[in-house]
């Protein structure tokens, strides 16, 4: 019984530690009539690895997208991504979409 309840036990960490891998990034947004760029900064002592997308809706509606998959920052650094448009149809409006998880080696 004992044996049971500590595999019991054991399975139900690991189980939760494989659904909480991923964390939403905390990312800058700068807004221009033609561009919007995103600044997506690495706080942690470890490396990890973020995806996501990059969102500019222009004056008359249409939004614009960009995407950017698993870049890789080691501690300390940034990444930056970019939406552009032309000056017949200014941004006013933009956000991003960010996700990232710890760049595990083992």
């Amino acid at each position: 019984m004992k044996k049971l309840i500590s595999y019991l036990l054991f399975a139900g960490l690991f189980s939760f530690q494989a659904k909480a891998q991923f964390f939403p990034a905390q990312a800058h947004v700068a807004v221009n009539p033609l561009q919007v760029s995103v600044t997506v900064y690495n706080p942690y002592y470890e490396p990890i690895i973020c995806s996501g997308q990059v969102f500019g809706q222009t004056y008359y509606g249409q939004v614009y997208n960009a995407v950017f998959l698993e870049q890789f920052m080691p501690a300390g650094t940034s990444r930056f991504a970019y939406v552009y448009t032309n000056a017949y149809n200014p941004f006013v409006n933009g956000w991003p979409q960010v996700t990232c998880r710890f760049a595990r080696y083992w």
